[in-house]
């Protein structure tokens, strides 16, 4: 006992010198940015690991990973059950009840197991969590230096065989990250040489891409590391790997490529369905606050249309355009056009076009919109969108890189400064239709990440705060079906965070070229049925839609090249499409007709979708309420007379 003591006074000596006559830092002339190591003392011992008893309970050979220590139950330290969403102890709960997941934790490695899409591999370190929030489409594994978010993939259109997958991978995957050109017109950067395929993983062929963001500003995640991965010969499904982080990350993803493997399907993946709480800005002007609930309380349909010379581009281009806005609103407005005045007036803007800024049209809202609800003019809708191209040059400059880099702050101000010098309340319809692979925000064009879209809405959202912007409402607005068909490119992984966004857009066009059109009832049921566990708290509008009447041109995929047909040859049934709208809207609040419960305010998109064709324009979807439509626009008059909102009296 007394050379324990003895030894223990020893050693503690020994420690005090060592601490005292230590060089630190300064005195060595090195730098460290690490933090001091807490004081010990002898007696202070880290306690061994002991294996976690659970492991046992859910363990299978098929999780053995040799190559990062992970063998059996007894090399496992941690154990985390989740199923349906949620972390449960009951560990002899069977997978193929629900959507469950596994984390085990090793010494210095963690397994993940996803039973319901069959898939497994490792992280090469310890401290990773679980985001199970939309776990049908995609699963986010978080750690202190990345997120890796994970989806399966099996929604291939164009058929289960290699020029199926080409056809896939080459328009709607790698299109964009694999080029030069698009990098670098973004500051991007590879940060190694594309790998070879075959190599990466036995038996798979993976496609990995390195990137990360140069000038990155206050980015935390300025590293990406992608990777596609297919079974070799294999064409059915794939598993898309994205990763973020804030340092580069290059070998450690390698591991987790590595150390993927697939094995049977058990359950089912499902998002929690969970309706978004809503909550009501706090710093909201009464009018704007007014409205909404008017607004939302509505047992009718508030109403508008987009004409082609409603827009926003320079505060210029509304004096020179001014007197074609007014013709275009009377014909619309007019006694042969609806012969009502709109509820909500819209119009579209963006960053810019090709390097020259674009403004809030102060001036035309005055003037044309200017409504509250109560005072008999028109509400702004306001779309406002991050391109500077009209969304034309996908392949080369997005903005939204940019504005992660803080780049658009000033221009969000001056924006922000605008909307709330107009003072009324604002629709503000921010990126529409970004579920897409036809705009400049997409995650198509954002390294494959909607987190990116998130995060961009966040920062103009924040800007506007810090402005004191109190007339805003916030629309948040993909469209009725997602393209690329995909898991990751689902609307609800764009969702800002339910604080930033105070309704739900719509978007659902039949475009009225086949030999028959599908039904409002058709096509908006299935929107009710897809965001109603969802948006439930939320008031929606359809934001922009319409039925076509037959372009001129018609795609004809037989051929692979468009083929004359009849301009407007089916307006008959776009008459009885818009007839069948508005009956449907006449039951309003009835049994049956609960798919229309949410529904507050539409918006018809009256203009055309054109294509240059061998050298000529043709109009490809007719969408206009041309004058020549009579019989579409007596349609519209009938029903918009009598069930629309007439928040805005004719005069």
């Amino acid at each position: 006992m007394l050379t324990k003591r003895v030894t223990g006074l020893l050693l503690a000596m020994l420690l005090v010198l060592s601490v005292l006559f230590a060089c630190t830092p300064a005195e060595s002339g090195a730098e460290s940015s690490q933090p001091a190591p807490a004081e010990s003392s002898a007696e202070e011992s880290e306690e061994p690991k002991v294996p976690d008893e659970n492991a046992k309970l859910v363990w299978d050979e098929l999780y053995a990973d040799e190559a990062n220590g992970i063998v059996s139950p007894s090399d496992v330290y941690g154990v985390d059950y989740y199923f349906d969403g949620e972390k449960i102890e009951d560990y002899a709960r069977d997978p193929a009840e629900g959507d469950a997941k596994l984390l085990l934790t090793g010494e210095s490695a963690t397994r993940a197991v996803n039973f319901a899409y069959g898939y497994l591999f490792t992280f090469p370190y310890t401290g990773v969590m679980l985001d199970n929030s939309l776990s049908a489409y995609r699963t986010k594994y978080i750690s202190e230096n990345s997120v890796l978010t994970v989806s399966y993939e099996d929604k291939n259109p164009y058929g289960d065989n290699e020029n199926g997958w080409n056809i896939y991978l080459t328009e709607w995957l790698n299109i964009h990250i694999s080029s030069l050109d698009f990098l670098a017109a973004n500051e991007l950067s590879r940060s190694r040489p594309l790998p070879d395929s075959e190599s990466l993983l036995e038996g798979y062929t993976v496609l990995e891409y390195d990137i990360y963001m140069r000038n990155p500003g206050d980015v935390e995640y300025p590293y990406y590391n992608i990777a596609i991965l297919r079974r070799t010969g294999e064409y059915d499904h794939f598993v898309l790997m994205v990763m973020k982080s804030k340092t580069k990350n290059d070998e450690q993803f390698d591991k987790i490529v590595a150390s993927f493997a697939e094995t049977e399907q058990v359950g089912e993946a499902k998002n929690p369905e969970t309706a978004f709480e809503f909550e009501l800005p706090e710093n909201w002007s009464d009018e704007t606050r007014s409205y909404y609930e008017l607004f939302s309380a509505a047992q009718n349909v508030s109403w508008g249309a987009f004409t082609k010379t409603i827009v926003s581009k320079q505060d210029s281009s509304y004096a020179v355009r001014r007197g074609e806005i007014i013709t275009n609103l009377d014909r619309l407005q007019g006694e042969n056009g609806w012969d009502y005045n709109f509820d909500i007036l819209p119009t579209y803007s963006a960053l810019g076009w090709y390097g020259t800024e674009s403004y809030f049209p102060l001036d035309m809202a005055e003037e044309f919109a200017g409504g509250n609800g109560f005072n008999g003019k028109p509400v702004l809708q306001f779309t406002y969108q991050f391109t500077e191209s009209n969304n034309g040059n996908l392949g080369g400059y997005n903005p939204s890189f940019d504005i992660l880099r803080g780049r658009y702050d000033d221009q969000f101000r001056r924006l922000a400064q605008d909307i709330k010098s107009y003072g009324k309340p604002v629709l503000f319809r921010l990126n529409n239709e970004m579920n897409t692979d036809w705009t400049s925000y997409s995650g198509i064009c954002a390294l494959l990440d909607p987190d990116i879209f998130r995060m961009t809405w966040s920062r103009l959202y924040g800007i506007f705060e810090e402005e004191g912007v109190d007339n805003c409402i916030w629309i948040f607005n993909p469209i009725a079906v997602s393209c690329p068909y995909s898991n990751w490119g689902e609307a609800l992984n764009y969702m800002p965070d339910p604080s930033q966004m105070q309704a739900l857009g719509l978007t659902y066009y039949e475009m009225g070229n086949g030999t028959s059109l599908m039904s409002f009832e058709s096509m908006y049921k299935t929107l009710y049925e897809i965001n109603m566990p969802y948006f439930d708290n939320y008031p929606w509008i359809i934001s922009e839609f319409a039925a076509g009447c037959g372009g001129e041109k018609l795609y004809d995929y037989g051929i692979s090249a468009y083929r004359d047909t009849v301009l407007g040859r089916n307006q008959a049934q776009q008459a009885q499409w818009i007839a069948d709208m508005f009956e449907a809207f006449s039951h309003y609040g009835e049994e049956g007709y609960e798919y229309l419960s949410h529904i507050k305010g539409a918006i018809w998109f009256s203009c055309n979708d054109y294509a240059d064709i061998d050298g000529k324009t043709y109009i490809i979807n007719y969408l206009d309420l041309a004058p020549e439509l009579t019989q579409s626009l007596a349609a519209f008059r009938e029903g918009v007379n009598a069930t629309g909102a007439k928040t805005v009296p004719k005069e």
